[in-house]
């Protein structure tokens, strides 16, 4: 198995140990100690899988990811990779919000679903958003 799937393995259970948490937060009053620790434990392993995944090898090539990006984008952070650790940080700060019953329910729901629904999307799409290709930014 390479570096890279298995940082794509520890990414992949942080996001479902952190859904799980947010599932458990929201069924009672007593649960709350177990959600913030599941919480924090699956923050830790999205960041680290993350991180793990941007600088490892991807298919056994001599490149790392972040190389790639380099080369492709001139930058070694996408614009998309910095939104989704705003969004990694905005889902940690739901944790509190919640608990603290600032946000409730429904709404406390939806927020977090389109959050992690965004993230889905920009690791999906990788869209530029305004980082344009290196051949097209010396023309």
């Amino acid at each position: 198995m390479e570096k890279y799937e298995i940082y794509r393995l520890i990414h992949f259970t942080g996001i479902f140990v952190l859904m799980f948490a947010f599932g458990s937060l929201f069924t009672g009053e007593k649960s709350t100690k177990g959600a913030a620790i599941g919480h924090g434990i699956g923050l830790v392993l999205i960041l680290l899988g993350g991180f793990g995944m941007h600088s490892s090898p991807l298919g056994g090539s001599e490149f790392k990811l972040k190389d790639t990006y380099n080369m492709i984008y001139g930058t070694k952070w996408p614009l998309w990779l910095i939104l989704k650790i705003v969004i990694w940080v905005a889902l940690g700060a739901c944790m509190v919000l919640a608990k603290r019953r600032v946000i409730k329910g429904a709404v406390a729901w939806v927020l977090i679903i389109g959050l992690a629904l965004g993230s889905y999307l920009l690791a999906y799409k990788k869209p530029a958003m305004g980082n344009k290709p290196k051949t097209e930014q010396s023309e």
